[in-house]
């Protein structure tokens, strides 16, 4: 019932309005005719002397209309502010139905999904995750370490440390070394040569400046042997 005289009373709103329209149009052109009747017959009023009668009662006949017309102009008002009203009341109607489907389908879901039920699942996801963190790390973690700390760490840097110096130190020496390999070298390829220009042999004469430099000991490691064999050479040929 309440469907019909919904449907009802929309149908009796938008009849009323075409009737509205439809009378304004037909009392515009009343209007628009009278004018031109008041207009005739003023112009008439000095050959007809019924002229100035009939332009009384045309002025009239469009007071007449003129108000009919007012009327009707607020009524035509008063019946659409009516169907805006139902307009939106349609509109409001449609969003409260929507509104309750919506609530009731919530509600619905709702009812499926037990909030301790939640929590349990948000628990055990933070456990796996903890637990593939845990298997993450162990396959990341050197076994052949053994059990790896900070301790252990420390110790490891302070051994490379150690091996650091130590390294540096014998690169240090190497360079000494080969210093004065070639400082050596030098001297005694000058010596072999101003022992052949002098006319000596080159062995003694090296082996006299190896005597007069220093002792075997106190020369680098790689030419110790080489200034004892000077050495022998010098005393078998003396």
């Amino acid at each position: 019932m309440g469907s019909s005289c919904s449907v009802s009373w929309s149908s009796d709103l938008d009849h009323a309005a075409k009737e509205i329209k439809t009378q304004l149009a037909t009392l515009e052109a009343s209007i628009t005719k009278s004018d031109l009747e008041i207009r005739e017959h003023v112009a008439r009023a000095n050959i007809d002397p019924l002229a100035h009668q009939r332009a009384l009662n045309s002025m009239k006949k469009k007071k007449l209309f003129e108000e009919q017309r007012r009327q009707l102009i607020g009524a035509q008002f008063n019946i659409d502010s009516l169907v805006f009203q139902r307009d939106q009341a349609k509109v409001t109607l449609n969003a409260v139905k929507a509104l309750e489907k919506g609530t009731q389908k919530l509600r619905a879901d709702q009812l499926q999904m037990d909030p301790g039920k939640v929590e349990d699942l948000c628990d055990d996801a933070a456990m796996l995750g903890d637990e593939m963190r845990a298997i993450g790390d162990s396959l990341a973690a050197s076994y052949a370490l053994g059990d790896w700390n900070d301790e252990a760490a420390e110790a490891l840097d302070r051994e490379y440390l150690s091996f650091d110096k130590q390294y540096a130190k014998l690169s240090a020496e190497s360079n000494r070394i080969t210093t004065s390999n070639s400082r050596l070298s030098m001297a005694a390829a000058a010596t072999s040569s101003a022992a052949l220009a002098a006319g000596k042999s080159p062995a003694a004469s090296l082996a006299a400046t190896a005597l007069a430099g220093a002792s075997p000991a106190a020369l680098p490691s790689g030419f110790a042997p080489a200034a004892s064999s000077v050495q022998r050479l010098l005393v078998g040929e003396h």
